[in-house]
Parts: structure tokens; sequence; C-alpha cells
């Protein structure tokens, strides 16, 4: 699977996500990178840096494409009715603890929900193209 960020939200603090410089490019994503996993296991994938020093952690984010500040990550498919329509990814900076198993099935619904719209505004806009043709 090709995966292609939408949209980002900003680090720090909470926010909406919007799309970035990078929405609609794909992602040229490392061997063993977790959105890559997460997209062949269909399940969720949860990554940390380890306890290595600050130098390596951001080196480890970096390298993943994701803000230097990350220490956790937390990858969850995005799947509608037997489709895989990309990856849901969570992070989490030093200051916040490692992604648990609950936070693991809180992200999978909502990966859900997010996977249920745009498979719904996929259909709709398939629809909607038809329907103005003919």
């Amino acid at each position: 699977m090709r995966l292609v960020r939408i949209a980002v939200t900003p680090s720090g603090a909470p926010g909406p996500s919007l799309l970035g410089g990078e929405a609609g490019l794909p992602v040229r994503y490392g061997e063993g990178h977790p959105a890559l996993r997460c997209v062949a296991r269909a399940g969720s994938v949860r990554a940390d840096a380890g306890d290595v020093p600050a130098e390596q952690a951001r080196a480890w984010a970096v390298g993943r494409q994701w803000p230097a500040d990350t220490v956790h990550a937390l990858c969850a498919v995005l799947r509608s009715r037997g489709r895989t329509l990309g990856v849901v990814t969570f992070l989490r900076g030093a200051g916040r603890s490692a992604f648990e198993r609950a936070d693991a099935v809180y992200a999978e619904g909502v990966a859900v929900r997010i996977a249920s719209a745009l498979d719904l505004a996929a259909a709709v806009g398939a629809e909607g193209s038809e329907g103005s043709r003919g």
C-alpha cells in the first residue's frame, strides 16, 4: 500500500487537524516503519524511541518523519468494509507515558470512525459524480 499524508495535527498544544504543506504527497517510509507494519498486519502497532539519550530519540523520530520531540507512537489501521484505507498515527513527547493496550483499543475505535467517514465520503462523492453525468 502506498501511503499519502492527508492531514496533521499541530505538535505541542491540542488543535484541529490541518492540511499541511505535505498533504497529498506520498510518504516514503523506510522499511520497518510502524505505519507500514500496521498495514501489513491490519492491526495497531506501538513503537517508542526507548531509553536513549535525547539526541538519539530525536534522530529516531525524524527518521520516521515525525516531529523531533516524538518518543512514543501508536499507529492504527483504517479499515472499512474489508478494505485498508490507510493509517492514523498518534504521537507523544517525552512528557507523556508510552502508549498502553488501553490506548491502542481507544485508537482502534477512533480509526474505525475515521475509516467509516472516509469510506462514506468516497461513496457519496462517487454517487454525486454519477448523478451529475446522468
